[in-house]
């Protein structure tokens, strides 16, 4: 025997979801004829209504169909203590039953005790759901104590939440109630309250998923049995559980039959077409609406996005079962993503172009343009994050009545707009992705590329959200922006249900990686890689853009739960910049010392096919930009080289001004520019180099430094942001002022000599420098600080350090 034990009718009035509170429409507008009849062809025995705090609907329910329908309803009731609210749904009653439920409502308690002497059959519907807020473990204890039989699968809500309800409460034991009662005072609702008995009902408000889900019975075919089985906790649950999307869709739905309901005109333009083509079956009229835009579609651009969006519905429509609802849901929500990405990449375009040439107005054209298709997407961020309350609440039930066990490590999305550029970002987040895969961690990390050949590479532990839209900035060449699909990314997302979110930027992935975590609820940290706002005042010469960019960077790690900074230093700065102290803490990085097996007879003849005279080399690493201090490094090579003429300068990397540092310094021979280097062929110059010199002072951290400490490099740096903390300053390297240009030359003149009259000191400061990066860090330390959880250690990983 089957029945749908969840299920609401026109007669629920008051709406949960923002989206329809706005509107003014009403929780359901499903028909009790439209119930029963779908209910009993999709295969139910019985049919009943649970309307909210009211009987109206099951009452016209069972007058006009009497012999296999009931009257039930959805209780709302409140903890005294803390107001929490809990839905009971309570079945077969009479109304005289029913008025006494209503009045004893507002305590749980009492009302559990009437349900108890009177013998009503019962389900706790959702038990996981916090209704109002208040709902902790507390709470959830004593309802497990209060009821025996509870709503095991909800149509409305997702699988992960209804399975793991379940998980816990099969796995409850006589000792585990036993205690509960004592601590509680709280006498159990049976004897053996450690068995609980379970129902499901699709608790559908659209009329789209009716008798989906419901509660099986292997009793006798009558009524009286069914109810019977439901009080002696021999059901069990079946059927489908939403998603964000078909979540989403109910509200669509619902607010199509408000307009309808209302005599209001239809809604128009989308919503009327997602309304016949997936609500009313009215796939015949397809193409009469692409025939009738491409009649108006006119010049403007709106309109020929728009006719975009139906001629990509009317191609997908015909090869879908008509009454396959799931599947044209699936469809018009890839149309509705690809529609709101023709109006971001419009808007995106517009700033672009039209705010360089001062034309606000067509800006915010675009913007009113665009408003409607980002309103109706707004019911699948706000199902989303409906769908993820309460998800700590759940994992903590779980590890306390099922064990931690029963719970796989993490699953985490590392997000980043850089992933494969040549900068200190790209590559330490390289190097943690590689432990990840050497590992077999829950680690992923999110980028966004229009590259076909890396999307096609299917390489492990990366996820590629689609692109739609890149943008490289004129004042910084070496760098694009790319801006992910919304929509599409968010499924992606959602798909891979992680616990915890890392963001290494501020861009755009950056962002879509923050707002997730909002949404979802789970644990954002975020990383402060880079002082953008330092970089922006060296660019552009303006302390107030400077300082515009560093308000808003605040603003974005506000919203992290923890932000994890390179040094103590960079602390101590944004401390100055009103940052919440309680929430940063050191990032500790990885890196592996791994000395290059070759011979010096190779390295002699690598230096010679790279032009690179005999002598002392200093060596530079990283982005080629002013904002680096090249200009004050050069200074410092051409006074060092007046006192040692054989002192060779390479730059390895690329950049905006690499061209134009070319152009200045071509007349001097010893000066080498390699351009962009893979991480193979930068390690080959960090061998054979003799003193890194880094002068930069917008650097949060540094990888470049610790690279060349691991490969045995001395190093010169400034007393301004995170590389002093690198190094052991008169030890493995020197910290240095910029407004002292002549001791950086004279540390250079004493590091040359040590290397040419005194080669056995020289070697006991480059095994120093190497000494002291495998002592200081353990990338069990590192990966455990950022994944917020233990790291086994495993064998054969004595080399791995970290930073």
């Amino acid at each position: 025997m089957r029945a749908d034990l969840h299920v609401h009718s026109e007669a629920s009035k008051r709406p949960s979801e923002w989206f329809l509170q706005k509107v003014g429409a009403r929780e359901s507008y499903t028909r009790i004829d439209t119930l029963y009849d779908t209910a009993k062809a999709r295969g139910m025995d019985f049919v009943t209504v649970t309307d909210h705090n009211t009987i109206e609907g099951a009452l016209e329910l069972v007058e006009k169909y009497p012999g296999d329908t009931f009257i039930s309803s959805e209780i709302t009731t409140y903890f005294p203590e803390n107001r929490c609210k809990i839905h009971v749904l309570v079945y077969d009653i009479t109304p005289e039953q029913f008025e006494k439920i209503d009045a004893l409502r507002h305590n749980i308690y009492s009302l559990r005790e009437y349900i108890q002497t009177q013998g009503i059959a019962y389900s706790v519907a959702h038990g996981f759901y916090s209704i109002n807020g208040k709902l902790d473990m507390e709470i959830l204890e004593k309802l497990i104590l209060l009821f025996d039989v509870f709503e095991g699968l909800n149509g409305a809500r997702n699988r992960y939440y209804n399975e793991s309800w379940q998980d816990i409460l099969r796995n409850l034991t006589p000792l585990q109630i036993k205690t509960l009662s004592a601590k509680y005072g709280i006498k159990p609702m049976s004897s053996d309250a450690w068995i609980k008995g379970f129902t499901a009902g699709s608790d559908d408000h659209a009329g789209l998923f009716i008798a989906q889900t419901y509660t099986c019975s292997k009793c006798q075919p009558k009524l009286d049995a069914f109810i019977n089985s439901i009080r002696d906790k021999h059901t069990t649950s079946q059927g489908r559980c939403n998603d964000y999307k078909s979540f989403a869709f109910s509200i669509y739905k619902i607010f199509c039959d408000y307009s309808a309901t209302a005599r209001k005109n239809a809604p128009g333009g989308i919503l009327a077409f997602i309304n016949e083509v997936v609500f009313e079956d009215k796939q015949s009229r397809l193409k009469r609406w692409v025939t009738l835009r491409k009649a108006k579609k006119g010049r403007k651009v709106k309109d020929k996005i728009i006719l975009k969006f139906f001629e990509d519905v009317y191609n997908w429509s015909d090869m879908i079962n008509a009454a396959d609802t799931e599947a044209k849901m699936d469809g018009i929500y890839k149309s509705m993503g690809l529609l709101l990405d023709e109006f971001f990449k419009l808007l995106i375009d517009s700033f672009v172009n039209d705010l360089s040439k001062g034309d606000i107005g067509k800006l915010f054209r675009n913007l009113a343009s665009a408003l409607p298709a980002f309103f109706i997407s707004v019911p699948f961020f706000s199902s989303l994050r409906h769908l993820s309350q309460d998800r700590d609440t759940i994992i903590e039930l779980k590890h306390k009545y099922v064990g931690k066990g029963s719970i796989n490590s993490k699953k985490i999305l590392w997000f980043s707009d850089t992933l494969h550029d040549l900068n200190g970002v790209s590559v330490t987040l390289g190097k943690f992705r590689k432990e990840a895969v050497d590992r077999n961690m829950n680690l992923t990390f999110v980028g966004c590329t229009n590259d076909q050949a890396r999307l096609n590479a299917n390489e492990p532990n990366l996820m590629y959200l689609p692109c739609i839209y890149s943008i490289t900035p004129e004042f910084y060449h070496s760098y694009t922006l790319n801006f992910p699909s919304l929509l599409a990314s968010i499924e992606m997302i959602y798909k891979y249900r992680p616990e915890r979110i890392i963001v290494s930027t501020p861009g755009p992935v950056g962002m879509l990686g923050m707002l997730m975590a909002g949404i979802l609820g789970i644990e954002c940290v975020s990383i402060y890689h880079t002082d953008f706002g330092a970089q922006a005042g060296l660019i552009f010469g303006d302390e107030a853009v400077a300082g515009l960019i560093q308000s808003s960077l605040n603003r974005f790690y506000s919203f992290s739960s923890h932000i994890k900074v390179p040094t103590r230093e960079y602390i101590r700065i944004l401390e100055e910049q009103n940052y919440n102290s309680e929430k940063m803490s050191i990032f500790k990085r990885g890196f592996n010392v791994d000395p290059l097996q070759v011979s010096p007879a190779w390295i002699d003849n690598f230096k010679n096919r790279s032009g690179i005279k005999p002598g002392t080399t200093l060596l530079w690493a990283g982005r080629v930009s002013k904002d680096k201090n090249i200009q004050f490094l050069m200074d410092i090579y051409t006074q060092s080289l007046e006192k040692v003429p054989e002192l060779n300068l390479i730059f390895c990397g690329d950049g905006p001004d690499l061209e134009y540092f070319k152009d200045k310094y071509r007349a001097y021979d010893r000066i080498l520019f390699t351009g962009y280097l893979q991480t193979e062929e930068l390690q080959t110059y960090y061998e054979f180099a003799d003193i890194f010199v880094f002068p930069s002072t917008t650097d949060t951290f540094g990888m470049v430094i610790l690279e060349a400490q691991a490969c045995g490099l001395p190093a010169l740096v400034t007393d301004v942001g995170g590389p002093q903390e690198i190094i052991e300053d008169g030890r493995t390297g020197h910290v240095l002022k910029l407004s002292d240009p002549i001791s950086w030359v004279d540390r250079v003149m004493e590091i040359h000599t040590m290397r040419v009259k005194h080669p056995e000191k020289f070697m006991a400061l480059k095994e120093e420098c190497r000494d002291r990066i495998r002592q200081k860090y353990d990338w069990n330390d590192a990966l455990s600080d950022i994944i917020g959880e233990p790291i086994i250690k495993e064998k054969n990983k004595d080399k791995r350090v970290a930073a």
